[in-house]
């Protein structure tokens, strides 16, 4: 099966940019469920797919690019220890940033070379 990525930039709703990629929901229903989150953490989102209906791992789990479904991205900055990860949507080869768009691998390792990929959540129907 394959699944379809549109993307998605909702001003001012970054996270919920990314869960409207992975499930193709609109905003308003995204709210309805994120709007309860108090600290965005890996088993919030986990609790927000499945509020959503979605299907997806327990917990982030190690990235494979060879994923057969979509998944958040987990990207930590290379020699910085932070506190707060950046997310990305990946399917199929292709990488979706809420402000620059789709992108191939390429091009996402080219644009974001101070990034590391750590763990990915795959979501799916």
């Amino acid at each position: 099966m394959k699944y379809e990525i549109e993307h998605i930039a909702y001003l001012n709703h970054y996270i919920e940019s990314e869960i409207a990629m992975l499930t193709g929901l609109e905003l308003e229903e995204i709210l309805i469920v994120s709007s309860k989150v108090g600290r965005w953490s890996g088993s919030a989102y986990v609790k927000v797919f499945q509020s959503l209906g979605y299907s997806c791992n327990h917990r982030f789990k190690k990235f494979d690019k060879g994923t057969k479904y979509p998944c958040l991205m987990r990207c930590h900055k290379i020699r910085k220890k932070e506190s707060y990860w950046y997310g990305f949507v990946y399917y199929d080869g292709f990488v979706y940033d809420v402000y620059n768009g789709r992108m191939t691998w390429a091009e996402w390792n080219h644009i974001y070379t101070g990034l590391r990929v750590t763990s990915m959540l795959q979501v799916w129907i």
